[in-house]
């Protein structure tokens, strides 16, 4: 409804060598939108439940990637168990660590079964925005980012949101080499490549 699904969806699969807009950092990947949240006046509202049922709808009919550009500072346990549950089928989990600035990082990314994002300027600094903490595993860049909005146009977005996808795309990206990596091989060969940017 806010357009921010397109916009991550293109930074993960926009079609490339088409002479038009931005190219996707894993092209070709299929994409499985879902929506769980919904708009009102007040903003954007996501709830446990309807994430939940998101998550195992995803892991049922046979994702192998989960972007979460989204989050909440609250422990859920619901969030929880959904999240375990698509660790325990195999799937890759990417989040989004949250734009706060301070403070825990954002449930899903704060769960060890994820790969928490931050987000990155063009010089590898971690954004002021971007929530640090100990749960962080990867860095991506965050800041300005052009990519798609619904129907048809294209749009530039920051936010921890818009790193997370860059590396789902990268995940994919090394499942497509080695479909036998589990979600754990996935993650460590992505922090084994990663240029240490410090605490």
């Amino acid at each position: 409804e806010s357009g921010h699904g397109t916009h991550v969806a293109g930074i993960i699969a926009a079609t490339v060598d088409n002479e038009a807009g931005i190219a996707g950092v894993a092209p070709g990947v299929r994409i499985m939108p879902l929506r769980a949240g919904f708009n009102l006046p007040q903003g954007s509202f996501l709830e446990d439940d309807d994430i939940a049922a998101a998550i195992v709808y995803a892991v049922e009919n046979g994702a192998h990637i989960l972007n979460m550009s989204w989050g909440s500072p609250h422990f859920s346990p619901l969030i929880r168990d959904a999240v375990r549950f698509a660790e325990q089928a195999g799937c890759v989990m990417v989040a989004a660590a949250g734009n706060e600035g301070e403070g825990a990082v954002f449930i899903p990314a704060r769960l060890d079964e994820t790969i928490a994002v931050a987000a990155a300027d063009l010089q590898n600094r971690i954004l002021s925005f971007s929530i640090p903490g100990y749960s962080i595993d990867l860095a991506a860049p965050g800041q300005n980012i052009l990519s798609l909005e619904p129907g048809g146009g294209y749009v530039v977005r920051s936010g921890t949101s818009m790193a997370a996808p860059h590396v789902t795309g990268l995940a994919a990206l090394v499942l497509a080499r080695s479909p036998h990596f589990n979600s754990t091989a996935v993650k460590g060969v992505m922090l084994a490549a990663a240029k240490d940017v410090g605490a």
